[in-house]
């Protein structure tokens, strides 16, 4: 019986078989070596080049846009910015008969969030996500979220609230579209979803458990999921997310906040502290 010899991949080769091998090409083994031990050389230089242009592009697309930040934040906007924070926008006019809102009519601010049920920032900005609020706060311990003080505000009759659709994460689609079904039952329905919707921010891609949600606050669930099963709000999230886009939105959560009727109003972007939202409230 032959002797057998291993291979360079660990297989056990015959020594017939091997010799075979040896002898192909006519024999020149050392040629062949030669070639490989090039090859192997080239493909370690374009695998460095490689590495070194993936790097530069990486580094690229870090600092484009002069340092923005990414993620869940505004950009200021572009084409429609009249100086100090201003943009050129009828309010009213992004004030459907179908919007959730909430206040008087005749506040003397108006108020309109672009938000996302699945935006983090969003629910820190509600101020119903006990989690997210105390990270915000350990960041910065003077920090307040922003709606749950305004509710004082809506009250007092000083301000009213309009929220519209912007993607800021995950999307939250089934959220969002419970929440619209419920504003076409009762509005009160709407704002009563919205601040257990971000409490329970992890189940909001998740149709089942929000319907839950919205079986625990009242709601006609023949009447939810015939709204549901229409389809009637599906093209909604493109078109808010349009009307955002042409106000300058780029993200979540971003407030337009101006005199009611006027014609311009200060974008304020990401979740900010209250104290410094008030403040712009109370230059109207």
């Amino acid at each position: 019986m032959e002797e057998e010899t291993e291979n360079e991949a660990g297989t056990d080769v015959p020594p017939t078989a091997f010799s075979k091998m040896k002898n192909l090409k006519g024999g020149n083994m050392e040629e062949e070596e030669k070639s490989i031990m090039i090859k192997k050389s080239d493909l370690w230089k374009y695998s460095t080049f490689l590495l070194v242009a993936v790097v530069l592009i990486g580094a690229f697309f870090m600092f484009a846009g002069n340092g923005t930040p990414t993620g869940n934040t505004v950009q200021q906007p572009t084409g429609q910015d009249t100086g100090n924070g201003e943009v050129s926008v009828n309010l009213e006019k992004l004030i459907q008969s179908d919007t959730p809102i909430i206040g008087s009519a005749d506040a003397p601010v108006t108020i309109v969030e672009f938000s996302d049920f699945s935006c983090p920032y969003c629910a820190a900005a509600s101020g119903d996500n006990a989690e997210l609020v105390s990270y915000m706060q350990q960041r910065d311990p003077s920090w307040e979220p922003i709606i749950t003080n305004l509710m004082e505000e809506i009250q007092a009759g000083k301000v009213r609230l309009a929220v519209k659709y912007t993607v800021g994460h995950s999307g939250g689609h089934p959220a969002q579209l419970v929440a619209w079904c419920l504003n076409d039952q009762d509005s009160d329905l709407y704002w009563k979803f919205y601040p257990k919707a971000f409490a329970n921010q992890n189940d909001v891609e998740d149709i089942s458990k929000m319907t839950t949600l919205a079986k625990s606050i009242g709601a006609d669930m023949t009447k939810l999921q015939t709204c549901i099963d229409s389809k009637k709000y599906d093209s909604r999230f493109d078109q808010e997310q349009n009307e955002g886009s042409k106000q300058g939105i780029r993200g979540t959560p971003a407030f337009l906040v101006g005199k009611t009727g006027g014609d311009t109003a200060t974008i304020v972007s990401g979740a900010v502290s209250y104290t410094n939202f008030k403040q712009i409230i109370d230059s109207l």
